[in-house]
């Protein structure tokens, strides 16, 4: 029983982490484009959301294994986690008072698409192994 409780802590952390490490590449992209390309703030709103979609369809990806178990849990606890602790950091940055409702809304969103990641993934066919032929 704690060998898997283990497992699943290790798996939640490492796609938590995937998670962070996307953001944190996908902002420093950001932050040069819209120094070089003068994007406008429309525009920067929209691939914002991008990156953490896409942070949280990775950070899923690399905890739940094709054709593994409890994808669509990990999905929505690595987006809650991912988007809760994300809004925080906003705050704490000096993004701006709370508002429950954009709270509310991140949520919700990434728990969307962490959901429906982690079930896709948990039940896709597992890769076979490729037997070595001499």
């Amino acid at each position: 029983m704690a060998k898997t409780r283990r497992s699943i802590l290790k798996r939640l952390l490492l796609g938590l982490l995937t998670a962070i490490l996307v953001t944190l590449v996908g902002m420093l992209l950001l932050a040069a484009a819209l120094i070089y390309l003068k994007m406008d703030d429309g525009l920067l709103t929209v691939l914002n959301q991008v990156v953490k979609a896409l942070a949280i369809i990775l950070g899923v990806c690399a905890a739940v294994e094709r054709g593994g178990n409890r994808g669509l849990a990990t999905g929505v606890e690595i987006a809650l986690i991912y988007a809760a602790s994300g809004y925080a950091m906003y705050l704490l940055l000096g993004g701006g008072s709370f508002s429950a409702g954009g709270m509310l809304g991140e949520m919700l969103l990434g728990g969307a698409v962490g959901a429906l990641t982690g079930a896709v993934r948990a039940n896709l066919h597992p890769r076979r192994i490729r037997a070595v032929q001499g």
